[in-house]
């Protein structure tokens, strides 16, 4: 089985934006994926200091909500530059920091933060081929996103006796 990672664009430029970012004039949709899948929490991403901006003037510096992909419930590849079908055990890794054309800024940034890890969601995301006027870029915004099932419940202490070895490894 192979396992991709697939970072998509699920972003808020503040808390307080009420608006999607605006749809280039000349976009292609090329695909869309809808799965499920289960969420496994945000990683915040650095700065990797590559350019003379960093890190006080560049936008390098992000934060990915990750999930893990069970199921592809639908997969259209609408041109012939799409993305591929997300297969299940693929980690995809949705940007929350920086906006996306086409996606509702507030629901998702609020969406995100709500979540518990471990959560099973199912979310759309849509691969197009837009015209920024400066560059002919690709773009994935999130266009819908829903929770599934809560996440189990962990118990609140965790098994603390000697000799419970499903806690550390044994060494010899």
């Amino acid at each position: 089985m192979k396992h991709t990672i697939t970072t998509i664009c699920l972003t808020a430029a503040a808390a307080t934006s009420l608006s999607a970012a605006p749809m280039p004039a000349k976009a292609e949709l090329l695909a869309t994926n809808t799965v499920r899948a289960h969420y496994l929490g945000t990683l915040d991403i650095p700065c990797r200091h590559l350019t003379a901006d960093c890190p006080d003037k560049c936008d390098h510096a992000t934060k990915v909500a990750r999930f893990r992909v069970l199921q592809n419930q639908n997969y259209q590849k609408l041109g012939e530059y799409g993305d591929d079908k997300m297969e299940p055990g693929s980690i995809v890794m949705v940007d929350i920091k920086k906006p996306t054309p086409g996606q509702e800024d507030k629901l998702l940034f609020s969406f995100i933060g709500k979540l518990q890890v471990g959560a099973t969601v199912r979310f759309t995301q849509a691969h197009y081929y837009g015209d920024f006027g400066h560059a002919l870029l690709p773009f994935r915004p999130v266009t819908h996103i829903e929770v599934e099932e809560k996440a189990p419940r962990v118990p609140a202490t965790p098994p603390t006796r000697v000799g419970d070895y499903s806690i550390m490894p044994l060494t010899r």
